[in-house]
């Protein structure tokens, strides 16, 4: 008898905890949303654990993107989403419609490039689709400009390419065919994919990037067009590439606030925190990806700065993507490579 009683104690004291809040962080919960795995994982470690601290939020994590989820959720009025990590195109195309416009009160869009900025979303990082080689297949002939990458009877090999068409191969595939960086946009997709039917038999077009990581550390491909993130991690692992510097194309993702969020303004307050130095030099440190703000400078590692396009020594390379062109093209073009790949 004496044992239920306490029991029922303990249990009494615990439900009165639990009203009181004690048994978790005091704040709001934000769910943020972005790709999972490790880089997920950073963006947690540079950004949410110290906006927690500043501020008591707490976070749910959900992923992966669905850009088809965030509209049935707004058209259904059922947003369980915050904030967004997604593509700079997406954040042009679903401003207004899915997505909140920003309080630029509360984000200084004067930290980032004008270029860059958007009525919905801002940038988060940078990132670079490389072109790498296997050393032990080029050693003595390696590849030395993008149109290398299409050329499979100087350069014979296995290739591996991004798993999305927005991400810089159709731009790729024009740069080596001798479009000039100055006349890229509009881009010519009908011209691109015929310089990708060239090495269409000869390429696997990944699935997802970690594949693309997993096939270089593996051995199983020759050539890769590679994000920064995955490029260190294989390079970490030990995969014997190494970038070539001609062309490299650069786009950004955007962090943006689903149409309808419960949590708007605080999640507009988190995106800013985000945009601090200290959080974007951390994030970029972690997941080797680069600020946007040029003034912010990582401590990068040695194999980082292997493959930083914006180091001095490989910035003449880089081509920055069009988020504008690819937000008012993305269903068309997306369409047109869908048949084209099934064909």
């Amino acid at each position: 008898m004496r044992r239920k009683i306490t029991t029922g104690c303990l249990a009494l004291v615990l439900v009165l905890a639990a009203a009181c809040g004690a048994s978790g962080p005091s704040g709001p919960t934000l769910t943020f949303v972005s790709t999972g795995s490790s880089f997920q994982d950073n963006q947690k470690t540079a950004w949410q654990q110290p906006f927690t601290t500043e501020t008591g939020t707490a976070f749910r994590n959900d992923g992966p993107v669905d850009e088809a989820k965030l509209r049935t959720m707004v058209e259904a009025g059922k947003v369980t989403w915050d904030a967004v990590d997604t593509s700079a195109a997406a954040a042009e195309q679903y401003c207004g419609k899915y997505l909140e416009k920003l309080d630029f009160t509360v984000v200084d869009r004067s930290a980032f490039p004008p270029e860059t900025v958007s009525e919905c979303g801002v940038p988060a990082y940078y990132y670079s689709i490389i072109f790498m080689y296997d050393t032990r297949k080029f050693g003595a002939n390696p590849p030395t400009k993008i149109a290398d990458f299409f050329d499979p009877v100087r350069f014979p090999g296995r290739r591996i390419v991004p798993p999305e068409v927005a991400a810089g191969l159709l731009e790729d595939a024009l740069l080596a065919d001798g479009v000039p960086v100055e006349q890229l946009y509009p881009l010519d997709v009908d011209r691109a994919l015929r310089k990708l039917d060239v090495i269409k038999s000869v390429t696997t077009f990944a699935k997802t990037y970690g594949q693309i990581q997993q096939s270089m550390v593996d051995g199983q491909v020759d050539l890769a067009l590679v994000s920064t993130a995955r490029a260190h991690q294989s390079l970490k692992a030990g995969a014997p590439f190494e970038p070539v510097w001609d062309k490299t194309i650069v786009n950004w993702n955007d962090l943006v606030v689903p149409k309808g969020s419960a949590n708007r303004d605080l999640a507009m307050k988190f995106i800013a925190f985000t945009s601090k130095p200290e959080q974007s030099a951390k994030f970029s440190e972690l997941a080797s990806v680069q600020p946007v703000n040029e003034g912010i400078k990582p401590n990068f590692d040695d194999v980082q700065r292997r493959i930083d396009a914006f180091s001095p020594e490989h910035k003449h390379s880089v081509v920055l993507g069009n988020a504008k062109w690819w937000a008012a093209n993305f269903d068309a073009v997306t369409q047109k490579f869908t048949a084209w790949m099934a064909g």
